[in-house]
């Protein structure tokens, strides 16, 4: 659209000094205060993630605050964001499809102790609701559940979320039940090094609208006093989280084929970054299971999202485009926040092969992070 130009008759010098005496009038009868706090309205702010896997459900309860001064100090008072317990009212239930509620499971509070002190919020300490779903108190993935909190006997908050079957089954690739299944990264050799890529397969369930998958790396981390690895100061475990990617299904009905490639040569680059370098480290790759003759190292890990935690994470997704703005996203009437439902699913307990810790211990990349097998019949053994 093209900018049109405005042309404006020329005004005499009177009118022009009636115009500036009149605008400087209006400016000395204005007051230069001006009040930038908003009308203070309580917003309840409720996040929720149910697992029918899991033995205790987990509810947090917080709310919007306003006050004058640095809201990053008023952020460290618990007052600012909780409320008091006496005021509410908390339970979720479950519901058939024609919304019958068919058991009720109260919410309790409790005080953990867990929470990062880093953070601009009030820390460690803070209020969170839970519900034991053990025995025959567990979560039934085909049902419907309904948070309903009651604030101060006035305000009514609810949301609604179904579950995700749980099928044991679904994960075909690495195999599941299979006591010796090896994971290779590398093929050594004697000119090159080749990096295949390894498939992970599993099958949809019901419920499932996104899956997570990553790649759980456990050692062994031993460290030194003397260069020469005589004087064992300490050990401590230590896992690296590797993602491999995230797979949408095409609807939530389960039965879908599904894959994630993993490129080797990723498992080795990301240690490369991800750990020092240090002559007094050395790191033990897994621990070895002297029955099943394998040095168990891997986990296979997919974190399963409902369409309501899927839509919420596609949201809040970090921005890569011009466009920084991001829509508000939130299925509690009442309040803001999530209710939603996931399920964690995996292959644990995996090995892998020669050619991988090989290159592990002799490729140019790694060789100096000092990894080798606590495997005591391998060339490339801790011991």
């Amino acid at each position: 659209m093209q900018e049109k130009l405005v042309t404006h008759p020329v005004v005499k010098s009177g009118a022009v000094f009636m115009l500036a005496a009149i605008f400087t009038l209006g400016l000395t009868r204005c007051t230069t205060d001006v009040d930038l706090t908003a009308p203070y309205v309580s917003i309840p702010v409720v996040f929720g993630l149910l697992d029918a896997e899991a033995d205790t459900q987990w509810v947090r309860i917080n709310r919007t605050w306003l006050g004058d001064g640095d809201q990053t100090q008023i952020a460290l008072i618990s007052d600012s964001s909780e409320y008091e317990t006496s005021r509410l009212s908390t339970r979720f239930v479950e519901v058939d499809n024609n919304d019958n509620v068919t058991r009720v499971f109260e919410l309790k509070d409790t005080l953990l102790q867990n929470k990062d002190e880093d953070g601009v919020f009030f820390a460690p300490e803070h209020q969170a609701y839970y519900a034991a779903t053990r025995g025959n108190e567990s979560l039934n993935p085909d049902a419907l559940y309904r948070l309903e909190i009651v604030i101060d006997d006035s305000i009514d908050v609810k949301a609604v979320t179904n579950m995700i079957t749980v099928s044991a089954g679904n994960i075909q690739q690495p195999p599941a039940g299979l006591d010796n299944v090896k994971l290779n990264f590398a093929n050594v050799g004697p000119s090159q090094v080749v990096y295949p890529n390894y498939p992970f397969k599993w099958r949809s369930t019901a419920g499932a609208s996104r899956y997570d998958a990553f790649l759980l790396v456990h050692f062994i981390e031993h460290y030194w006093a003397d260069d020469f690895h005589t004087v064992l100061d300490s050990s401590r475990a230590r896992t690296i989280e590797m993602p491999i990617g995230t797979v949408d299904p095409s609807d939530d009905e389960g039965n879908q084929e599904l894959e994630k490639l993993f490129a080797g040569q990723v498992f080795y680059t990301t240690l490369k970054t991800r750990l020092d370098k240090n002559i007094r480290i050395t790191r033990e790759l897994g621990v070895w299971d002297a029955e099943s003759q394998i040095a168990r190292a891997f986990d296979f890990l997919l974190i399963v999202a409902n369409e309501t935690l899927a839509i919420y994470l596609d949201v809040n997704a970090p921005v890569t485009g011009i466009i920084q703005e991001r829509p508000e996203y939130s299925n509690v009437s009442g309040g803001l926040g999530l209710w939603a439902s996931r399920t964690t699913q995996g292959v644990f307990g995996l090995g892998y092969t020669t050619d991988t810790i090989e290159h592990l211990q002799e490729g140019d990349d790694t060789a100096e992070l000092n990894f080798c097998t606590p495997n005591p019949f391998s060339d490339y053994t801790c011991q």
